[in-house]
């Protein structure tokens, strides 16, 4: 395709253990709606999920929990597009850790 502009992004990789069980359950939970019904357009890989970290209006960021809301903004004012949070990565200085 001529003139085609390959469209590119950046994302990080942060554990699962950033986000609490009950995160974790919610995130399955917003995966297995249709798009238009979830709070943020997240999608779910065989490790974890990855996540939009694009401003979030103030009526959606009182659905989501506050270590999911620390992570996005976390990797939003280090320039990522999207986390990828998964269950083998490593985890970061600044963010809540959960024990499993």
């Amino acid at each position: 395709m001529a003139g085609y502009l390959l469209e590119t992004g950046w994302y990080c990789v942060l554990a699962t253990a950033h986000l609490s069980t009950s995160t974790a359950d919610l995130l399955d939970h917003w995966c297995s709606k249709e798009a238009t019904d979830r709070p943020l357009n997240i999608a779910s890989s065989i490790y974890g999920w990855f996540v939009p970290t694009r401003q979030i209006d103030p009526g959606t960021q009182d659905q989501l929990p506050a270590e999911l809301l620390a992570a996005i903004r976390f990797g939003r004012e280090r320039g990522f597009d999207h986390i990828l949070f998964d269950c083998d990565a490593g985890t970061a200085d600044g963010l809540p850790v959960h024990s499993w």
